[in-house]
């Protein structure tokens, strides 16, 4: 079965139907698309969700200087157009979002992913595209299109249900039964999870929580210095929003403020070695140390926070130091 890594680098393949090209927002109850819960596995311990929508729509690409040079790349790209004339996909307008989660992510044996991608889909183009693909075999399962694909090791099974989704799990009667009726319950929930995906605004363009298990934990104990640190923690997110700039933000929920306010200290004091050690070093550009010294830490009644704003402004100036 699927380690967690492996699984997540799947879904971004995934999230392009395997066929060479690579939400709603984060799902339970952080004004979702009505139902999008229901497609996660049961006792999910990892929920990612890229919003397509919220990405392309940001101001960042539709306006000013980076939004030209990134239309003038895609409108230059062979690649991306011939994409778009065997699929009838256009990425920056067709594509809503990607949902990926996973259960018992600490056991290689067992554990669980599943994969939705939702959006504007000509299913008769992409099936067609996608019958073609080397890594892709096509088969019928009554009525449904069933696509058994090859990734590195794993066999996963996809197929559209209805003309605005895409499914991937491990299991071939899971995928058709997924595909014919859709997802028609809630699943199974972990409430420390669910309290972090609340936290999510339901605007951000990347989203990711996850469950820091018991399993993990224990790994984590061989190393005193990260024993205590982790053993406080419940979850993790990450979240990404972007609008004419780029706000990423990475929280560790933990049990109690005096653990949130520890692992602080311990970051502030790794962040400032790294600090130096980055300013030694003339191979880096400066924009790359400003940036890095740039990122916050700072600590709640009961979570962790590193942050980081990557200004329009620095933006540009990256975008015209690329030939």
């Amino acid at each position: 079965m699927l380690s967690i890594r492996k699984t997540m680098a799947l879904g971004l393949a995934a999230a392009v139907l395997a066929v060479g090209f690579v939400a709603a927002a984060p799902i339970i109850g952080a004004r979702a698309e009505e139902g999008s819960e229901k497609w996660l596995v049961d006792d999910a311990e990892a929920v990612m969700v890229v919003n397509f929508k919220a990405l392309f729509g940001s101001n960042l690409l539709t306006k000013g200087d980076v939004a030209d040079k990134f239309k003038k790349q895609l409108e230059s790209d062979e690649k991306v157009k011939a994409f778009v004339a065997a699929t009838g996909l256009d990425v920056t307008k067709d594509l809503d979002s990607f949902i990926l989660s996973a259960s018992k992510i600490s056991d290689k044996a067992s554990a669980k992913g599943r994969m939705v991608l939702k959006g504007k889909f000509d299913v008769e183009k992409l099936t067609a595209a996608m019958k073609k693909a080397d890594n892709v075999t096509a088969s019928k399962e009554g009525a449904v299109n069933l696509f058994e694909i090859k990734a590195q090791d794993q066999t996963l099974y996809g197929a559209f249900s209805g003309k605005d989704t895409f499914v991937i799990t491990q299991g071939k009667d899971e995928t058709v039964d997924l595909a014919k009726n859709g997802a028609t319950k809630a699943p199974k929930t972990n409430k420390d999870l669910d309290a972090a995906l609340k936290r999510f605004t339901g605007k951000e363009a990347f989203a990711m929580a996850v469950l820091v298990t018991e399993e993990m934990k224990k790994q984590a104990g061989a190393n005193p210095q990260l024993a205590k640190s982790v053993g406080a923690l419940t979850t993790v997110t990450v979240a990404t929003t972007v609008s004419d700039a780029v706000d990423l933000s990475i929280v560790g929920n933990t049990t109690d403020g005096k653990a949130a306010s520890s692992i602080a200290k311990q970051l502030t004091g790794l962040h400032a070695i790294g600090s130096a050690a980055i300013g030694a070093m003339e191979q880096i550009p400066q924009p790359a140390k400003d940036l890095y010294d740039a990122i916050k830490i700072d600590s709640t009644r009961d979570s962790v926070t590193i942050s980081l704003n990557v200004s329009k402004e620095t933006i540009e100036k990256a975008a015209k130091m690329e030939k």
